[in-house]
Protein backbone atom coordinates (compact mmCIF):
# COMPACT_ATOMS: atom_id res chain seq x y z
CA UNK A 1 0.00 0.00 0.00
CA UNK A 2 1.38 3.57 -0.90
CA UNK A 3 0.23 5.58 2.09
CA UNK A 4 0.74 9.25 2.65
CA UNK A 5 2.77 8.53 5.97
CA UNK A 6 5.12 6.53 3.53
CA UNK A 7 4.92 9.21 0.87
CA UNK A 8 5.56 12.21 3.43
CA UNK A 9 9.15 10.14 5.39
CA UNK A 10 10.00 9.29 1.48
CA UNK A 11 9.75 13.10 0.33
CA UNK A 12 11.49 14.88 3.58
CA UNK A 13 14.28 11.69 3.28
CA UNK A 14 15.26 13.53 -0.03
CA UNK A 15 14.05 16.90 0.37
CA UNK A 16 14.42 17.57 4.28
CA UNK A 17 14.50 21.37 3.74
CA UNK A 18 10.70 20.58 3.71
CA UNK A 19 8.13 19.57 6.02
CA UNK A 20 5.35 18.25 4.17
CA UNK A 21 1.69 17.95 5.54
CA UNK A 22 -0.74 15.77 3.46
CA UNK A 23 -3.98 15.85 5.12
CA UNK A 24 -6.49 13.23 3.63
CA UNK A 25 -9.87 14.91 3.39
CA UNK A 26 -13.32 13.28 2.62
CA UNK A 27 -14.32 13.37 -0.87
CA UNK A 28 -17.93 14.93 -0.51
CA UNK A 29 -16.42 17.62 1.98
CA UNK A 30 -13.91 18.72 -0.20
CA UNK A 31 -15.23 21.51 -2.02
CA UNK A 32 -16.53 23.07 0.80
CA UNK A 33 -13.57 22.82 2.81
CA UNK A 34 -11.55 24.27 0.12
CA UNK A 35 -13.95 27.18 -0.57
CA UNK A 36 -13.64 28.08 3.38
CA UNK A 37 -10.24 27.76 3.16
CA UNK A 38 -9.77 30.33 0.32
CA UNK A 39 -12.84 32.78 1.73
CA UNK A 40 -10.53 32.73 4.92
CA UNK A 41 -7.28 33.44 3.41
CA UNK A 42 -5.42 30.16 4.42
CA UNK A 43 -5.38 27.94 1.58
CA UNK A 44 -3.21 24.71 1.21
CA UNK A 45 -0.11 25.03 -1.08
CA UNK A 46 -2.23 22.54 -3.54
CA UNK A 47 -4.97 19.97 -3.20
CA UNK A 48 -6.40 17.45 -5.27
CA UNK A 49 -9.75 18.87 -6.79
CA UNK A 50 -12.87 18.01 -9.49
CA UNK A 51 -11.27 19.38 -12.66
CA UNK A 52 -14.66 21.28 -13.02
CA UNK A 53 -13.93 22.98 -10.24
CA UNK A 54 -11.64 25.24 -11.70
CA UNK A 55 -13.06 27.73 -13.63
CA UNK A 56 -15.15 28.64 -9.93
CA UNK A 57 -11.80 29.01 -8.10
CA UNK A 58 -10.44 31.22 -11.55
CA UNK A 59 -12.99 33.13 -11.44
CA UNK A 60 -11.75 34.03 -7.40
CA UNK A 61 -7.96 34.45 -8.59
CA UNK A 62 -7.05 31.72 -6.73
CA UNK A 63 -4.88 29.38 -8.61
CA UNK A 64 -2.10 29.64 -10.74
CA UNK A 65 -0.41 27.23 -13.51
CA UNK A 66 1.36 23.75 -11.76
CA UNK A 67 3.49 24.40 -15.09
CA UNK A 68 5.14 27.43 -13.12
CA UNK A 69 6.78 25.24 -10.33
CA UNK A 70 6.68 21.55 -11.83
CA UNK A 71 9.48 20.50 -13.99
CA UNK A 72 9.03 20.24 -17.75
CA UNK A 73 9.68 16.46 -17.51
CA UNK A 74 7.18 15.95 -15.35
CA UNK A 75 4.66 17.70 -17.31
CA UNK A 76 6.31 15.86 -20.89
CA UNK A 77 5.34 12.25 -19.19
CA UNK A 78 1.71 13.28 -18.70
CA UNK A 79 -1.09 11.75 -21.25
CA UNK A 80 -2.12 14.76 -23.40
CA UNK A 81 -5.49 13.23 -23.19
CA UNK A 82 -5.88 13.48 -19.79
CA UNK A 83 -5.23 17.18 -19.23
CA UNK A 84 -9.11 18.27 -19.31
CA UNK A 85 -7.87 21.57 -17.22
CA UNK A 86 -5.88 23.03 -20.21
CA UNK A 87 -7.98 26.11 -20.38
CA UNK A 88 -7.00 28.72 -22.85
CA UNK A 89 -4.20 27.07 -24.01
CA UNK A 90 -2.85 26.87 -20.61
CA UNK A 91 -2.73 24.03 -17.57
CA UNK A 92 -4.32 24.92 -14.85
CA UNK A 93 -4.67 21.81 -13.13
CA UNK A 94 -2.25 18.78 -13.10
CA UNK A 95 -4.21 15.86 -14.21
CA UNK A 96 -3.97 13.73 -10.95
CA UNK A 97 -6.48 10.91 -11.47
CA UNK A 98 -8.81 10.54 -15.01
CA UNK A 99 -11.16 7.37 -15.21
CA UNK A 100 -14.62 6.42 -17.63
CA UNK A 101 -17.32 4.76 -15.91
CA UNK A 102 -17.74 1.41 -17.02
CA UNK A 103 -20.49 -1.77 -16.00
CA UNK A 104 -19.85 -4.65 -13.53
CA UNK A 105 -21.77 -7.54 -13.55
CA UNK A 106 -21.83 -10.76 -11.39
CA UNK A 107 -22.19 -13.68 -13.73
CA UNK A 108 -23.50 -15.70 -11.00
CA UNK A 109 -26.68 -13.89 -11.08
CA UNK A 110 -26.59 -12.85 -14.51
CA UNK A 111 -24.35 -13.31 -17.82
CA UNK A 112 -26.09 -11.00 -19.68
CA UNK A 113 -24.55 -7.98 -21.36
CA UNK A 114 -26.99 -5.71 -22.30
CA UNK A 115 -26.50 -3.37 -25.50
CA UNK A 116 -29.50 -0.93 -24.92
CA UNK A 117 -30.27 0.67 -21.84
CA UNK A 118 -33.54 -1.06 -22.69
CA UNK A 119 -32.04 -4.43 -22.57
CA UNK A 120 -30.06 -3.17 -19.54
CA UNK A 121 -33.91 -2.81 -17.47
CA UNK A 122 -34.95 -5.86 -19.44
CA UNK A 123 -32.08 -8.42 -17.86
CA UNK A 124 -32.10 -6.42 -14.12
CA UNK A 125 -35.66 -7.36 -13.86
CA UNK A 126 -34.72 -11.03 -14.95
CA UNK A 127 -32.10 -11.08 -12.23
CA UNK A 128 -34.27 -9.73 -9.33
CA UNK A 129 -35.26 -12.67 -7.64
CA UNK A 130 -34.51 -14.80 -4.67
CA UNK A 131 -33.50 -11.24 -2.23
CA UNK A 132 -31.28 -10.13 -5.02
CA UNK A 133 -31.25 -7.38 -6.70
CA UNK A 134 -30.97 -6.17 -10.78
CA UNK A 135 -29.25 -3.29 -10.72
CA UNK A 136 -27.29 -0.90 -7.62
CA UNK A 137 -28.98 3.24 -7.35
CA UNK A 138 -27.73 5.30 -5.69
CA UNK A 139 -29.95 7.58 -4.61
CA UNK A 140 -28.78 10.11 -1.81
CA UNK A 141 -27.52 12.74 -2.38
CA UNK A 142 -23.62 13.24 -1.96
CA UNK A 143 -20.86 15.39 -4.41
CA UNK A 144 -22.13 14.34 -8.06
CA UNK A 145 -25.10 13.24 -9.88
CA UNK A 146 -23.21 10.71 -11.82
CA UNK A 147 -25.83 8.38 -11.18
CA UNK A 148 -28.17 10.37 -13.39
CA UNK A 149 -25.62 11.47 -16.23
CA UNK A 150 -25.36 7.53 -16.56
CA UNK A 151 -28.58 7.74 -18.33
CA UNK A 152 -28.56 10.93 -19.37
CA UNK A 153 -25.34 10.99 -21.45
CA UNK A 154 -26.82 7.16 -22.95
CA UNK A 155 -29.72 9.28 -24.38
CA UNK A 156 -27.40 11.81 -25.53
CA UNK A 157 -28.17 14.76 -23.22
CA UNK A 158 -26.06 17.91 -22.98
CA UNK A 159 -26.61 19.67 -19.54
CA UNK A 160 -26.00 23.01 -21.57
CA UNK A 161 -26.22 24.69 -24.97
CA UNK A 162 -24.18 26.62 -26.91
CA UNK A 163 -25.70 29.98 -24.91
CA UNK A 164 -24.69 28.54 -21.65
CA UNK A 165 -28.41 27.94 -20.84
CA UNK A 166 -28.96 24.73 -18.96
CA UNK A 167 -30.85 22.12 -20.87
CA UNK A 168 -31.19 18.78 -18.33
CA UNK A 169 -34.79 19.21 -19.29
CA UNK A 170 -34.53 18.25 -22.64
CA UNK A 171 -36.04 15.20 -23.97
CA UNK A 172 -32.64 13.69 -23.22
CA UNK A 173 -33.29 14.56 -19.59
CA UNK A 174 -36.90 13.49 -18.93
CA UNK A 175 -35.35 10.30 -21.30
CA UNK A 176 -33.18 9.41 -18.65
CA UNK A 177 -35.20 10.35 -15.70
CA UNK A 178 -38.14 8.76 -16.61
CA UNK A 179 -35.98 5.48 -16.73
CA UNK A 180 -34.75 5.70 -13.83
CA UNK A 181 -38.33 6.39 -11.91
CA UNK A 182 -39.47 2.90 -14.12
CA UNK A 183 -36.24 1.30 -12.65
CA UNK A 184 -36.94 1.96 -8.87
CA UNK A 185 -40.51 2.62 -8.51
CA UNK A 186 -42.27 0.19 -11.32
CA UNK A 187 -39.61 -2.53 -11.69
CA UNK A 188 -38.48 -2.56 -7.81
CA UNK A 189 -35.08 -3.62 -9.13
CA UNK A 190 -33.13 -1.72 -7.39
CA UNK A 191 -31.60 -1.85 -3.60
CA UNK A 192 -34.07 -1.16 -0.68
CA UNK A 193 -33.10 2.23 1.32
CA UNK A 194 -31.64 3.72 -1.48
CA UNK A 195 -32.66 7.08 -1.54
CA UNK A 196 -31.02 7.26 1.62
CA UNK A 197 -27.65 5.76 0.54
CA UNK A 198 -24.73 7.27 -1.31
CA UNK A 199 -21.93 5.25 -3.90
CA UNK A 200 -20.09 4.49 -0.62
CA UNK A 201 -23.16 3.00 1.10
CA UNK A 202 -24.67 1.24 -1.47
CA UNK A 203 -22.05 -0.44 -3.81
CA UNK A 204 -20.82 -2.90 -1.14
CA UNK A 205 -24.10 -4.54 -1.80
CA UNK A 206 -22.99 -4.98 -5.22
CA UNK A 207 -19.79 -6.77 -4.05
CA UNK A 208 -21.31 -8.39 -1.47
CA UNK A 209 -22.69 -10.62 -4.10
CA UNK A 210 -26.23 -9.56 -3.87
CA UNK A 211 -26.95 -7.34 -6.92
CA UNK A 212 -26.37 -8.23 -10.78
CA UNK A 213 -25.25 -4.88 -12.26
CA UNK A 214 -23.53 -1.59 -11.27
CA UNK A 215 -22.50 1.33 -12.77
CA UNK A 216 -19.00 1.92 -11.48
CA UNK A 217 -15.67 3.70 -11.47
CA UNK A 218 -12.01 2.52 -11.22
CA UNK A 219 -12.11 1.64 -7.57
CA UNK A 220 -14.12 -1.87 -8.77
CA UNK A 221 -11.25 -4.27 -8.73
CA UNK A 222 -9.85 -3.18 -5.31
CA UNK A 223 -13.70 -3.56 -3.78
CA UNK A 224 -13.76 -6.83 -5.48
CA UNK A 225 -10.59 -8.48 -4.20
CA UNK A 226 -11.19 -6.87 -0.85
CA UNK A 227 -14.06 -9.31 -0.74
CA UNK A 228 -12.47 -12.32 -1.65
CA UNK A 229 -15.57 -12.68 -3.66
CA UNK A 230 -16.84 -16.46 -4.59
CA UNK A 231 -18.75 -15.19 -7.84
CA UNK A 232 -16.95 -13.84 -10.56
CA UNK A 233 -17.02 -10.11 -11.86
CA UNK A 234 -17.11 -8.99 -15.32
CA UNK A 235 -16.59 -5.77 -17.06
CA UNK A 236 -18.45 -4.08 -19.91
CA UNK A 237 -19.66 -0.50 -21.48
CA UNK A 238 -22.49 1.43 -20.18
CA UNK A 239 -25.15 0.72 -23.25
CA UNK A 240 -26.65 4.19 -25.01
CA UNK A 241 -30.57 3.97 -25.11
CA UNK A 242 -31.70 2.37 -28.51
CA UNK A 243 -30.99 4.61 -31.27
CA UNK A 244 -28.01 6.42 -29.56
CA UNK A 245 -24.13 6.36 -29.52
CA UNK A 246 -22.18 5.11 -26.62
CA UNK A 247 -21.17 8.45 -23.79
CA UNK A 248 -20.25 7.11 -20.90
CA UNK A 249 -18.61 9.79 -18.12
CA UNK A 250 -15.32 10.26 -18.07
CA UNK A 251 -13.96 11.70 -14.79
CA UNK A 252 -10.82 13.84 -14.07
CA UNK A 253 -9.73 14.72 -11.60
CA UNK A 254 -6.31 17.39 -10.93
CA UNK A 255 -4.16 19.09 -8.44
CA UNK A 256 -4.54 22.80 -8.12
CA UNK A 257 -1.66 24.97 -6.92
CA UNK A 258 -3.07 28.04 -4.79
CA UNK A 259 -1.86 31.43 -5.67
CA UNK A 260 -1.48 32.11 -1.61
CA UNK A 261 0.14 29.11 -1.01
CA UNK A 262 3.05 29.59 1.77
CA UNK A 263 5.47 27.53 -0.32
CA UNK A 264 4.94 27.26 -4.16
CA UNK A 265 8.43 25.95 -4.89
CA UNK A 266 8.36 22.90 -2.56
CA UNK A 267 4.86 22.10 -3.11
CA UNK A 268 6.32 22.10 -7.01
CA UNK A 269 9.60 19.87 -5.72
CA UNK A 270 6.77 17.36 -3.80
CA UNK A 271 4.86 16.97 -7.28
CA UNK A 272 7.74 15.85 -9.42
CA UNK A 273 8.66 13.56 -6.51
CA UNK A 274 5.09 12.41 -6.16
CA UNK A 275 4.66 11.70 -10.21
CA UNK A 276 7.90 8.91 -9.70
CA UNK A 277 6.52 5.72 -10.77
CA UNK A 278 7.88 4.13 -7.93
CA UNK A 279 4.79 6.69 -5.96
CA UNK A 280 2.22 7.58 -8.48
CA UNK A 281 1.55 4.55 -10.28
CA UNK A 282 1.42 2.29 -6.65
CA UNK A 283 -1.10 4.91 -5.45
CA UNK A 284 -3.14 5.03 -8.70
CA UNK A 285 -3.65 1.06 -8.59
CA UNK A 286 -4.33 1.62 -4.74
CA UNK A 287 -7.13 3.54 -5.89
CA UNK A 288 -7.78 2.20 -8.83
CA UNK A 289 -7.46 4.60 -11.64
CA UNK A 290 -5.38 4.02 -14.48
CA UNK A 291 -2.32 5.83 -14.54
CA UNK A 292 -2.60 9.57 -16.18
CA UNK A 293 1.21 9.21 -17.32
CA UNK A 294 2.61 7.42 -20.17
CA UNK A 295 5.49 5.78 -18.74
CA UNK A 296 3.19 3.93 -15.67
CA UNK A 297 0.78 3.67 -18.31
CA UNK A 298 3.02 0.50 -19.67
CA UNK A 299 2.92 -1.20 -16.44
CA UNK A 300 2.17 -4.72 -16.31
CA UNK A 301 -0.25 -4.03 -13.20
CA UNK A 302 -2.78 -2.05 -15.62
CA UNK A 303 -3.25 -4.41 -18.34
CA UNK A 304 -6.01 -5.93 -16.79
CA UNK A 305 -9.51 -6.44 -17.89
CA UNK A 306 -11.04 -3.81 -16.27
CA UNK A 307 -8.59 -1.16 -17.31
CA UNK A 308 -9.37 -2.62 -21.02
CA UNK A 309 -12.87 -2.00 -19.97
CA UNK A 310 -12.07 1.94 -19.15
CA UNK A 311 -9.66 1.82 -21.95
CA UNK A 312 -12.53 1.17 -24.15
CA UNK A 313 -14.82 3.69 -22.62
CA UNK A 314 -12.42 6.25 -23.04
CA UNK A 315 -13.11 6.04 -26.42
CA UNK A 316 -16.39 7.56 -26.60
CA UNK A 317 -15.82 9.18 -23.07
CA UNK A 318 -18.02 12.30 -22.64
CA UNK A 319 -17.01 15.10 -19.64
CA UNK A 320 -18.52 17.03 -16.82
CA UNK A 321 -19.44 20.19 -18.01
CA UNK A 322 -16.41 22.57 -17.49
CA UNK A 323 -18.73 25.64 -16.41
CA UNK A 324 -18.49 28.38 -13.42
CA UNK A 325 -21.35 27.16 -10.85
CA UNK A 326 -20.84 23.33 -11.45
CA UNK A 327 -21.26 22.09 -7.72
CA UNK A 328 -24.09 24.30 -6.96
CA UNK A 329 -25.95 23.09 -10.59
CA UNK A 330 -25.12 19.52 -9.81
CA UNK A 331 -26.69 19.90 -6.06
CA UNK A 332 -29.96 21.20 -7.45
CA UNK A 333 -29.78 18.36 -9.83
CA UNK A 334 -29.89 16.34 -7.81
CA UNK A 335 -32.43 17.90 -5.81
CA UNK A 336 -34.68 17.39 -8.78
CA UNK A 337 -33.80 13.61 -8.77
CA UNK A 338 -35.24 13.17 -5.51
CA UNK A 339 -38.35 15.46 -5.99
CA UNK A 340 -39.31 13.25 -9.23
CA UNK A 341 -37.92 9.90 -7.52
CA UNK A 342 -39.95 10.66 -4.17
CA UNK A 343 -43.04 11.06 -6.24
CA UNK A 344 -43.53 14.72 -5.38
CA UNK A 345 -43.03 15.95 -8.93
CA UNK A 346 -42.67 14.55 -12.80
CA UNK A 347 -39.83 13.74 -14.18
CA UNK A 348 -40.68 17.13 -16.38
CA UNK A 349 -41.71 18.94 -13.73
CA UNK A 350 -38.05 18.38 -11.62
CA UNK A 351 -36.41 19.08 -14.53
CA UNK A 352 -38.27 22.07 -15.43
CA UNK A 353 -37.88 23.16 -11.92
CA UNK A 354 -33.73 22.51 -12.42
CA UNK A 355 -32.98 24.29 -15.28
CA UNK A 356 -35.08 27.46 -13.92
CA UNK A 357 -32.69 27.27 -10.70
CA UNK A 358 -29.47 25.97 -12.13
CA UNK A 359 -29.88 29.35 -14.51
CA UNK A 360 -30.65 31.32 -11.56
CA UNK A 361 -27.64 30.46 -10.01
CA UNK A 362 -25.39 30.68 -12.57
CA UNK A 363 -26.52 34.43 -13.28
CA UNK A 364 -26.09 35.52 -9.44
Amino acid sequence: MCSSDLIETAFEAEYPQYDMDLVIVDWNAMHDKLTTSLAAGTPPDASVIGTRWLLEFMDLDAVVSPVKYVSQSTIDNIAPGAMEAKIGGVLMGLPFAAGSRFMAMNTSLTTKVPSTMEELRKYAIEATKGGNYGLIMPGGKHTELTDFVYYFYAAGGDFFNASGKSTVNSAAGVKALEFMLKLANDDKVVQEGYMSQDRKQSHPIFFGGKAAYVMIGAWADTEYNKMNADWNIKYFQIPPFAGNKPAPLIVTDSIAVYKDGKNLEGIGKFLDFLYKDEWKAPLDKQMGFPPVTISAAQRPEFQTPMYKAMGEANLNAKGWPLVTGWAEASSILIDANQKALLGQMSAKEALDWAAKEIDKARAE
